[in-house]
């Protein structure tokens, strides 16, 4: 069973793009590859991404959750400078909070039935998404796009703290077991 999630405005399937994942590292500038729309009133865009690869073996279910930022769909203008790369920071820091989230959903979740597991999964991808995107769409409505400084340094407070708060869902690959299905 695979299956990918995006967390940005977008939807993926099988990208052939090179992504940098969240636990590389911050971005820089020079990650940011992308064309630059012309008629893009704002600075900077951050291509962010949730992916997850999960398979059954017996009643072990094996996970793979990763946070994907794409050079090649986010861009950036000329003249751009660093408090704008740390408000995009903050972007693909949402998208890895709603991943841990994920990862921890699916830790917990308790499964019906073989047939269910699959559908169940999507189903808590597809939350896991519309939460990303509505907090995305979010911290750029309270922050003006980063332009109001006294939200942006809020939020960049509450990313943190959320970061924190989920840090023990940070492991990218885990396992659960479903054996109390079969009882």
């Amino acid at each position: 069973m695979r299956g990918i999630l995006v967390c940005f405005l977008v939807i993926l399937s099988g990208s052939t793009f090179a992504q940098i994942k969240w636990a590389e590292g911050k971005l820089g500038w020079e990650d940011f590859a992308g064309a630059i729309p012309s008629d893009s009133k704002f600075d900077a865009l951050t291509y962010s991404a949730i992916s997850l690869d999960f398979e059954g073996q017996n009643i072990i279910l094996n996970f793979n959750i990763e946070t994907l930022f794409y050079p090649e769909k986010s861009w950036k203008k000329a003249g751009v400078d660093k408090y704008i790369l740390k408000h995009e920071q903050g972007h693909f820091d949402i998208t890895e909070y709603h991943a841990r989230l994920l990862r921890k959903n699916l830790k917990s979740y308790k499964y019906k039935s073989f047939a269910t597991i699959a559908p169940d999964v999507e189903q808590m991808f597809k939350e896991a998404s519309d939460a990303a995107n509505a907090m995305q769409v979010k911290y750029d409505h309270e922050t003006d796009h980063s332009i109001n400084r006294k939200k942006q340094a809020k939020w960049n407070k509450k990313i943190q703290k959320m970061l924190s708060k989920t840090s023990s869902y940070k492991k990218t690959n885990f396992k659960v077991s479903i054996a109390y299905v079969i009882s």
